[in-house]
This record gives structure tokens, C-alpha cells and sequence, in this order.
């Protein structure tokens, strides 16, 4: 493979302990066990992995005061690998010229905290993704040695959550005694679901695919083949997980592929992928066939929809997941009514849980537990298409030199599962990508710029 070919004989030194601490936050960021402090506490919810962050932040911030101006690499945000999602995040502001003056920032009531504070944190937190977890590997993971070290420590704690996970879940299934609960914050446990370190068993269902991708990038930066057996086990686990937001997200996922990656694929490799399609659809329709929470959601769907149209109560299984719910309808009578603008343009980061705010009484941050609802609502289709190409386009270039489509195949993955549920996977997954190709280009060029 070509990374073992420029990588031969990489340049021996030490990584500093910046790096280190870096990866451990990279890593436990998706590890939602270690969540130590609950947004219902705080405005954010503080974990193991925020606190590393922080310090990370810090010593950043010290180290850029302290050393020479010539010195300190200088972030290109007009880079071909960031460009699109600065274009994204610049669109973002027109959503909300368009929010802020056709009402959407009015809140059932006026607390200040749930209009103004947390809609503005959502830009915070948008930027903040992109610059800590796409961004700074290519500073910070720009050697052999950093990559081989967060593949390491990735590793690590992936295969100790899985198996922790099956533990937890053999326990639950033979003993009824649970193991392993799902925050450290609350100590609830999730009943007879695979979850293993990830949090609630939608957050390991993402964390299951996360692993998963990262086998086939391994794969292209070390040359060695996984075992394909771990396929089908990840696919197994993530069966049991029951989680009704990875199916969605899973079938987003496969309809991305379908879009992006049919027209440029060979007829046996089409045959292969609608071959895949059915054997992955069969293992999601038994799950679906025994999951009696998934049939529940089903068999209420219609009973909402009347619900809704003639404005009575919704059914009670309903309820717990209106949040995801609500936004589409409005989205829906606004699209029946001919009122197309925010249909294109969304209307601003935080509106989803403004609208909620106006159904669900109970307050705190209502945002829906399906991403791809929030990026819709709150950026439009406009929007929604600049995201998905913020993340699909810098890898063309990058599976050209690499000589692999299979990248380009898992971010398609995460970025559909990322649309089932919110994570910071799909952005490490882009992040160290980047890296990896920044690392290897320097060896073709004799390059030491960064971005």
C-alpha cells in the first residue's frame, strides 16, 4: 500500500504530551459512559473528554503566546479541505437573518437562556466541532508517530467497549443483572441492549460504525487487511442495540452511497452493493420483527399523523419522541401552505428547540434526537446539501492519491448515521483522514506546510 511505501523510514522522534492528551479527548469524546455532569446540570454536559479539551485548549493557547510569530503554522480556511464547510457555516447566518425576522427565535416563553443563550451556543458549538476535531489533526497528528498513536489508543478503548458491551449484555440476558450503566452521571442502566462504553444504545450504535470505518482506514494507512469477520460481528452488535435512530440513520447511509457512489462503479461492485443492501435490509427486518418498542412506533405512526391533522392528543409512545416529530409537521404545513423559504433556507441554529419548546412543557434543551431533523429545519435543503458536501468533497482528491474508494464509502457511513444521530464521530473520521493524507503528501513533496 502506498503508506507503507512512503513511510519506509519515517523520521524518529517523541510526541509530545500535548498530542497525547489530544487523542484520549479525540477518543473519549464518543465514549458517553465517562459523561460525569448531565445537560439538565449544566448548559453542556461536562465529561472526561471535555475536561482534556480543556486543558488541550490551554496549553494551546500558552503555546501560541509563547513562541515566535514566523514560527506558528497559520490555518487556511480557504483550504480545499475545509473550504466547504466554512461555505456551509457562512450560509448558516443567512438561515438566521431569515429566523431571526420571520419569528422563529420567539419562544413559547421568554427565558432567555432557551431563545437567545442556547441558539447562539449552537453556532459556538458548530465552529467548535469543525476547528477541534477536523482541524487541529493536521496539526497535531502531522507524523507517522501521531497517527500510529491514535490508531492505537482508538483501538484500545473501541475493543474494550465491545467487549465490556457483550459482558454487559450476556449478564443482562442470562443473570437480568445489569453491568454497565449508561453515564457515569446517573448510573441508569438500558435494560437488554448492547450499549458497551458509548452511552445509550443509539450512541453505540454510531460508535459501532465509527470502529467499523476506522478498520478500513487502518487498512489503507498500515496496508494490513482486518479480519472481515468483525463485519458481520459490528453488524450483529448493532442489531442489538434496538436503536430505531441507527436504522435511520443506516438507511440514510445506504441511500447517500446510492447517490454519490452507483455512477462511479463497476456493474460486479453494483451487484455486490444491492447485494449487501439485502442482506443488511433482512438482518434489520428481523430486528424490527422482535423489537416490540420499534413495532409500537410503527403501529402508531398512522394514529399520529390523524393526531396531528386534527389537533388531538398523540398516542403515549408518540409523545416520547415528538421532539422529532413536531419540527417535520411544521416543515410539512408550511410546504402544503406554499411558504418555500424555510423549506431552502431553515431558519437558524437552536430553532428546532425553540419550536419544540411550544409542545413539549417541561422545558431544557429539546433539540430532536435525529440529526438530520435538525440540519434540515434549521438550514434547509440549501443547507443540507452544503453539509453533506462539506464532508464528501475533500475526499476526492484525497481516495485519488490514496488510490482507494473505500474511504469515500465510510464517510458516506458516518455522515448517514451521523444524520440518525448527532455525533462528533463524523468529524474525527474527517479529521484524521485529512491528517493521514497531510502526513503522506509531505513524504511525496518533501512538504512541511500544513493546510
Amino acid at each position: 500500500m502506498i503508506a507503507q511505501e512512503l513511510l519506509s523510514n519515517p523520521r524518529e522522534f517523541r510526541l509530545n504530551q500535548i498530542t497525547k492528551i489530544y487523542v484520549w479527548s479525540v477518543v473519549l469524546e464518543t465514549l458517553l459512559f465517562f459523561v460525569l455532569l448531565g445537560q439538565s446540570v449544566a448548559v453542556v454536559g461536562a465529561n472526561l473528554s471535555r475536561i482534556l479539551q480543556f486543558i488541550v485548549i490551554i496549553s494551546l493557547i500558552l503555546k501560541f503566546f509563547f513562541t515566535p510569530f514566523l514560527k506558528t503554522k497559520i490555518f487556511n480556511a480557504f483550504s480545499p479541505y475545509f473550504r466547504w464547510y466554512f461555505v456551509y457555516f457562512l450560509f448558516l447566518f443567512i438561515s438566521f437573518i431569515y429566523g431571526y425576522f420571520s419569528g422563529a427565535y420567539v419562544g413559547r416563553t421568554e427565558n432567555f437562556s432557551s431563545n437567545v443563550l442556547r441558539p447562539g451556543f449552537e453556532y459556538f458549538i458548530s465552529i467548535y466541532y469543525f476547528l477541534y476535531f477536523v482541524v487541529l489533526p493536521a496539526f497535531l497528528l502531522n507524523s507517522k508517530k501521531g497517527i500510529d498513536y491514535f490508531f492505537k489508543i482508538f483501538f484500545f478503548m473501541f475493543f474494550l467497549s465491545f467487549f465490556l458491551g457483550v459482558i454487559d449484555y450476556l449478564l443482562v440476558v442470562i443473570t437480568g443483572y445489569e453491568f454497565i450503566p449508561r453515564h457515569l452521571s446517573d448510573m441508569r442502566h438500558v435494560g437488554k441492549r448492547f450499549h458497551g462504553l458509548a452511552g445509550e444504545p443509539r450512541d453505540a450504535f454510531v460508535h459501532l460504525f465509527f470502529g467499523l470505518s476506522f478498520l478500513f482506514l487502518r487498512e489503507v494507512w498500515s496496508g494490513k487487511k482486518f479480519n472481515r469477520v468483525w463485519v458481520p460481528i459490528i453488524f450483529f452488535a448493532a442489531l442489538l442495540t434496538q436503536s430505531s435512530s441507527g436504522i435511520l440513520g443506516l438507511i440514510m447511509a445506504l441511500g447517500l452511497m446510492f447517490l454519490f457512489q452507483i455512477p462511479r462503479m463497476s456493474l460486479s461492485s453494483i451487484f455486490v452493493l444491492f447485494l449487501s443492501v439485502i442482506v443488511i435490509s433482512t438482518g434489520f427486518g428481523l430486528m424490527i420483527s422482535n423489537s416490540l418498542r420499534i413495532q409500537s412506533y410503527i403501529e402508531a405512526a398512522p394514529l399520529a399523523i390523524e393526531a396531528l391533522e386534527r389537533g388531538l392528543d398523540l398516542p403515549q409512545v408518540i409523545q416520547f419522541q415528538i421532539s422529532n416529530i413536531y419540527p417535520i409537521w411544521i416543515r410539512w404545513i408550511q410546504f402544503t401552505e406554499m411558504n418555500l423559504l424555510p423549506l431552502f433556507l431553515g431558519t437558524g441554529l437552536g430553532t428546532t428547540s425553540i419550536l419544540n419548546g411550544y409542545v413539549i412543557t417541561e422545558g431544557g434543551i429539546l433539540n430532536p434526537h435525529a440529526n438530520i431533523i435538525r440540519v434540515f429545519f434549521e438550514s434547509g435543503l440549501i443547507g443540507t446539501v452544503l453539509f453533506i458536501i462539506a464532508f464528501v468533497a475533500p475526499l476526492y482528491r484525497i481516495e485519488a492519491f490514496l488510490r482507494t474508494r473505500s474511504i469515500v464509502f465510510c464517510m458516506l457511513l458516518m455522515l448517514g448515521i451521523s444524520f440518525g444521530h448527532r455525533t462528533s464521530a463524523v468529524f474525527t473520521f474527517l479529521g484524521i483522514i485529512i491528517a493521514i493524507h497531510i502526513v503522506l503528501n509531505k513524504k511525496v513533496n518533501n512538504d512541511d506546510s500544513v493546510a
